[in-house]
């Protein structure tokens, strides 16, 4: 709280005299100037306090002579505070030979007796602190020659002044020597604190400099990084738009061909239905390319109706099941939906593509022996779904970067892998479409259970939200 205050009355104090103690460039010079004003405020303070008893104690002791210079030396102290049109130097200059001319005669007239030899320090102190080591350096010189001075007034006997008389000659000769000393190591000292802080200051300052530079090229770079990534997925997009138009025409004609006899050349037959066999998985990747394309880009549309989701589930089921048998992977469904929960609102389009995409990829990964479980329920408005099989599994490592797009898990299983490593991203999308999230959960050489569940009622789920 102190210091809060404080801090008021230092920036109130520097508006009162024009001083640009707010200066956005905070260098030495503005560090030694605000540390100035500080010392200024500050000794004006404690000045005014220690004058009264001070005065007292003069006129008591009938020292009159410090009377006067106490007083001449508070009112210097009040004129370089507050007279609004002197300069920062000027007040520097001002207080800095207040001090002096104050410690001298003190020295003079009170000899070792006096606090005059410690004001002459504090006096060298103060000027190592806001104007640097030069000045204090010249502040010692100053003193040093004060001191001979008083040496010269007491050996030549110039004055007669009794506190001089009671000290002995070589007394003050070693006493001034060591406080000329002491005062020598001190300005080193602060001089040298203040080089290191210096240093570190603009150590700091370039330290800034290159974490702020750092940070706007992070910032250019990633936005670089969006746009270079919504070109990619522009790009995507057209290019699986003018690819798969042409797919059709050759699937289309693949078609035809069929039923071209071609003198039951069965080598001509063989090679429509590669044809028609690449080109149907060519134009899945396409599709699976395109639809990675909308969903980075957020263009991907849902298209809400009312639907049998037991028909749905039967229709994928029997659609992969020939697949299943032909591997002699054992396929089966356990469907817990009940007719009362059979009609939902939702995508079907979605639905399906997500139960093909996750029944495909474990067939994918299963082989002979191995069982594929679909299983389906309906809880809280919500349809669960969890697909299971005891194939390959995969690895713990690997679980949280299964549902990159692009991505294949590096196994020993080598047959398996093949395809474009889009399917899973593709459902997982999906189902975040509709109002749920894909989990899966594996252990490897065990096999892999994916889950998910959607919103039974999508479109008022969103009305809601």
């Amino acid at each position: 709280m102190i210091k809060k205050l404080w801090n008021s009355y230092l920036q109130r104090y520097s508006d009162y005299c024009e001083f640009p103690l707010n200066l956005e460039k905070e260098d030495l010079t503005y560090y030694r100037d605000k540390l100035f004003v500080s010392i200024l405020l500050l000794t004006l303070v404690l000045g005014i306090i220690s004058y009264v008893p001070s005065a007292a104690m003069a006129v008591v002791l009938d020292k009159w002579f410090v009377l006067y210079i106490d007083t001449f030396a508070i009112l210097m102290m009040l004129l370089s505070t507050f007279i609004k049109r002197i300069s920062l130097k000027l007040r520097k200059l001002l207080f800095s030979s207040n001090l002096f001319i104050l410690s001298a005669c003190l020295i003079i007239d009170l000899g070792l007796n006096g606090n005059g030899t410690i004001l002459l320090f504090i006096y060298s102190v103060y000027i190592t602190l806001y104007s640097g080591r030069k000045a204090g350096l010249y502040s010692v010189l100053l003193s040093a020659l004060l001191y001979v001075f008083v040496l010269l007034i007491y050996d030549l006997q110039w004055l007669e002044l009794n506190m001089l008389r009671r000290s002995d000659f070589l007394v003050l000769v070693i006493t001034f020597t060591n406080n000329i000393m002491f005062s020598l190591l001190t300005v080193f000292s602060i001089s040298f604190l203040i080089d290191q802080l210096h240093a570190g200051l603009l150590k700091q300052s370039k330290l800034q400099i290159e974490l702020i530079e750092k940070h706007k090229n992070v910032l250019i770079a990633k936005e670089r990084a969006e746009q270079s990534d919504q070109l990619k997925s522009a790009f995507l997009a057209n290019i699986s738009h003018e690819v798969r138009t042409p797919m059709y025409g050759i699937l289309g004609s693949a078609e035809l061909l069929k039923d071209y006899e071609a003198d039951n050349n069965k080598d001509f037959k063989e090679f429509v239905s590669i044809i028609e066999q690449n080109g149907s998985k060519l134009l899945d990747v396409i599709s699976g390319i395109l639809n990675i394309s909308e969903i980075e880009t957020g263009v991907m549309r849902i298209n809400v109706s009312k639907f049998n989701i037991n028909d749905t589930i039967t229709t994928v089921y029997e659609q992969f099941l020939p697949e299943a048998e032909l591997k002699e992977v054992q396929f089966r469904i356990v469907n817990k939906i009940s007719d009362a929960h059979k009609i939902i609102q939702s995508d079907q389009a979605k639905i399906a593509i997500i139960l093909k995409k996750l029944i495909e990829n474990a067939i994918k990964f299963t082989s002979k022996g191995d069982k594929i479980i679909l299983n389906a329920a309906f809880d809280d408005l919500r349809c669960h779904f969890s697909i299971e099989d005891t194939g390959i599994g995969v690895p713990e490592d690997k679980i949280d970067t299964i549902f990159n797009p692009f991505y294949q898990v590096d196994i020993t299983n080598k047959n398996a892998l093949h395809g474009s490593g889009i399917g899973l991203s593709i459902a997982k999308a999906y189902v975040k479409l509709l109002g749920g999230n894909l989990t899966l959960e594996s252990n490897e050489g065990e096999g892999s259970t994916f889950m998910f569940s959607i919103v039974s009622d999508l479109e008022n789920n969103y009305k809601k939200k």
